[in-house]
């Protein structure tokens, strides 16, 4: 029969992540950002420690460079010098990000074992003495694996688990299939108990049985990676399975929505904005805030014309750090309440229709931003911008230009 088993299945640590430019737009918070993934890493083992696992499972990505710092290799050393004194066992494979060119990079503690090339391997995990289970994988030592390697995973031994670490995603047949790309019906066909991903930063549970999961990073590290972060305890026993969620992340990313009313003024805002704040903290804990301004046109343009939007975020900033609040508000958008019909306009036959047509296009946006990022300065605050970010920049300078033209005070 075979015996219970209790492991954590963790991925995409990203170790002394730079945090995207959020250390350079607030350097007051400098340190607890650049922290925060090493403050998680430490949850982990200490979960580990508590709930007596057998064994972590560390599915790729698990530094955020291929060129790691020594700060983050000591880090994971030491972590795993702590799993080892409390004889936990540690399996971790090397991801695209992490990628090591079969390179030694840090000599760890025996209680380590690491995939050590592109080609299948498997390691037995014994419990009292005898073989209890098989865990495969490979570990990138480039930056994209094309092959699907996933359909290479085949059961080792009798009367184990068998156990599959994958980091890659699913296949979509098109040119982004460049990080193992797998199917689910591939994964199911090797007949494992457990299915170990990692590359998604989103948790997701792909399938029940067997299950197939993502665990997502384990801490946040720009305003599209929202929520509780962290890893999950697995419990094999038989042909049962049953998962839990452990949060693990030290600073929460959050978008929220501030409503303006008709007519404030803007320090009526502010002492809203610092109440509202005061909320989000209670309720999500060391928080990076997205705010959504939404309201009325009349005081939200004016607001976005004289730049004191920003004036505004920067002064609840200050006085949240004053306080000694671990909250930050990173960023905003503005969507504002329209009576005005964008069709209509768009119909119109005047300079009014041609230039709100014409002016803010997304191929044009991007052509500007590549200009900017030229900057060096810029480019501590801003890496860069996805298709979603560019989108919401259109659509918020179509709303100011349009509102401009219509003359609202």
């Amino acid at each position: 029969m075979l015996p219970k088993l209790t492991f954590i299945h963790a991925a995409d640590l990203h170790l002394d992540s730079k945090m995207e430019g959020l250390t350079a737009a607030h350097p007051a918070m400098k340190t607890r950002l650049q922290e925060s993934t090493f403050e998680a890493l430490q949850r982990l083992v200490q979960y580990a420690i508590t709930l007596k696992v057998d064994f972590v499972l560390l599915a790729g990505d698990i530094f955020d460079s291929n060129r790691q710092s020594l700060k983050a290799l000591v880090a994971l050393r030491e972590a795993c010098k702590q799993l080892q004194a409390a004889q936990i066992t540690v399996y971790m494979q090397y991801g695209n990000h992490d990628y090591t060119g079969n390179k030694p990079v840090m000599r760890y503690p025996d209680n380590v074992h690491i995939f050590q090339s592109e080609h299948l391997e498997t390691f037995i995990h014994s419990k009292n003495n005898e073989p209890a289970a098989a865990i495969h994988g490979f570990s990138y030592t480039a930056r994209h694996v094309k092959t699907r390697v996933s359909k290479h995973y085949k059961s080792t031994g009798d009367n184990m688990y068998q156990i599959g670490m994958l980091h890659g995603g699913i296949m979509t047949g098109g040119p982004e299939d460049v990080y193992a790309p797998f199917t689910i019906e591939d994964l199911k066909q090797a007949d494992f108990d457990y299915w170990a991903l990692g590359h998604i930063h989103k948790r997701e549970i792909l399938t029940e049985q067997p299950p197939i999961v993502y665990p997502g990073n384990i801490q946040g590290r720009h305003r599209k990676e929202t929520g509780e972060k962290g890893c999950y305890l697995v419990e094999l026993e038989g042909p049962s399975s049953s998962l839990t969620f452990l949060p693990l992340h030290a600073i929460r990313f959050e978008e929220v929505t501030f409503s303006v009313k008709e007519g404030w003024a803007l320090y009526e805002a502010e002492a809203k904005l610092m109440e509202a704040s005061a909320g989000w903290e209670e309720k999500y804990g060391d928080v990076v805030l997205y705010v959504h301004f939404h309201g009325a046109a009349n005081p939200l343009v004016g607001w976005l014309q004289e730049d004191q939007l920003e004036e505004l975020i920067d002064m609840v900033n200050e006085q949240l750090m004053q306080l000694g609040r671990l909250t930050i508000l990173a960023g905003f958008t503005v969507q504002i309440d329209s009576e005005i019909d964008e069709e209509q306009l768009l119909e119109r036959n005047d300079f009014t229709a041609a230039l709100y047509s014409y002016s803010y296009q997304a191929e044009e946006v991007k052509r500007s931003l590549n200009e900017l990022m030229a900057n060096r300065q810029f480019r501590r605050i801003q890496q860069a911008f996805t298709d979603e970010e560019i989108q919401e920049l259109v659509g918020e300078a179509k709303q100011l230009l349009l509102h401009t033209m219509m003359e609202v005070d």
